[in-house]
């Protein structure tokens, strides 16, 4: 499984987007165990992309609709920064709104310049080859956070590239978090490559590196089980049920039904799993509405009726929470499209949950009803996969803020859009 075929210098450097090619995939490589570096490459890529595909990219009407998004929230920071007279926002360093848009604006621009990377068969397979390549050093950092006891935080380059591997996580109740500050960034990133990982280890016909690729999916699973994360538990079953089909949902339903049952009645004091801090995350049942995000969702709401169209602005909401008491001081609302409403507002938050929703339809659609290769499904499927844990991880939680992850986001979204863009005649591989 060679990473690279033919990195043949004098083409790279006679072809731009050859080039744009080869450091979007070293980026990739790099994202999450080296994000500057990774950053840097994937930032060149992006500025090769525009040059010289820039005339292409508002011809995609989903690149319209997204663009449509964009400007409606650069409508309302501006309104939010100018005209709002809330007093929550007259006692607080209103620039915040503007400096929170990194968090969305790049992204967008990200989006639109991957996509001439991840035309073809070829280059959603070494997408892929570079993904799990580079999640390599996450999983090295799992295992010196986990069995080495090698606690961080591990710093080189001038503090710039940080592994965290905090001990504090691994003595609580957090579970392994590895090279990321949290185990819940750890759980998205892990189960976001679960279905390449495994689109790869089908493809590969090389006995020694099918192999290496089933130890690898098995410690994916492993430690992403190990962060002890809901989303992550419940992100590996996703991919699971997805990679290996459809018709197979009601069968991993009832085995998953079933095994809760007998660890929850049968199992516990046999096995002391009581003392499980993800079995008691997951066997936990909140008879009221007592339970934190039930609070922290009705309190958003409270909040976004205030302020319906434009919202609040990005990175308000521990300010305002923090204004109205009892009201907690959240960081974030723990769920992406409720944070859309109260950051941007309503109208911006049904766009997006109304195109996520007929992307995620069309693809499936597509993938599961054109009459293509096997090995072109097993690519497809994993995309399709990803983006749907992914997307359902932000339902309970907003992995999104970290940077590596949103990045990652945006690829996915690219690679989606490409595969079910009609006019796209993707080429074998």
């Amino acid at each position: 499984m060679n990473l690279i075929n033919k990195f043949d210098l004098k083409s790279i450097f006679s072809n731009e987007l050859y080039l744009g090619e080869k450091l979007f995939l070293i980026g990739v490589f790099f994202l999450p165990s080296a994000l500057p570096i990774g950053g840097f490459f994937l930032l060149t890529s992006i500025y090769i992309s525009f040059r010289k595909n820039n005339e292409n990219l508002i011809k995609n009407k989903w690149n319209s609709i997204f663009l449509i998004t964009i400007i409606l929230i650069l409508s309302s920071t501006f309104y939010n920064y100018f005209f709002n007279l809330s007093p929550v926002l007259k006692n607080i360093d209103k620039s915040i709104i503007f400096f929170n848009l990194f968090n969305w604006i790049p992204i967008y621009f990200a989006f639109l310049a991957f996509q001439i990377y991840l035309k073809s068969n070829r280059q959603l397979l070494l997408f892929q080859k570079f993904l799990i390549s580079g999640t390599i050093p996450v999983l090295i950092s799992c295992i010196m956070h986990s069995f080495l006891k090698i606690y961080g935080p591990l710093e080189t380059l001038f503090g710039t590239i940080v592994w965290f591997n905090y001990e504090s996580i691994i003595d609580g109740l957090g579970g392994v978090s590895g090279l990321f500050n949290n185990p819940n960034y750890l759980g998205t990133w892990l189960t976001i490559s679960l279905p390449f990982s495994i689109s790869l280890f089908k493809l590969e016909k090389v006995k020694s590196l099918k192999i290496t690729l089933f130890i690898l999916n098995l410690l994916i699973i492993y430690f992403a089980i190990s962060t002890n994360s809901r989303n992550a538990f419940l992100g590996t079953l996703i991919g699971l049920i997805v990679i290996f089909g459809i018709k197979r949902i009601i069968s991993f339903t009832f085995l998953v039904v079933l095994g809760m049952l007998i660890f929850n009645y049968f199992l516990p004091n046999i096995l002391n799993l009581s003392d499980n801090y993800l079995f008691y995350k997951l066997t936990t049942i909140y008879p009221n509405l007592d339970y934190p995000r039930i609070i922290i969702w009705k309190n958003a709401f409270s909040l976004i009726s205030q302020s319906p169209i434009f919202g609040w602005g990005a990175g308000t909401f521990p300010y305002v929470t923090a204004y109205f008491p009892p009201f907690q001081n959240y960081q974030h609302t723990h769920n992406l499209i409720i944070e859309l409403a109260f950051n941007f507002g309503i109208p911006i938050a049904i766009i997006v949950f109304i195109t996520i929703t007929k992307i995620l339809k069309v693809a499936f659609i597509k993938i599961k009803s054109v009459k293509i290769s096997l090995d072109e499904y097993k690519i497809y499927s994993s995309f399709l996969a990803s983006f749907i844990v992914f997307i359902i991880a932000q339902l309970n939680d907003i992995t999104y803020y970290d940077g590596k992850i949103s990045i990652i986001f945006s690829i996915l979204l690219a690679g989606l859009i490409n595969i079910i863009d009609e006019k796209n005649n993707l080429e074998k591989i």
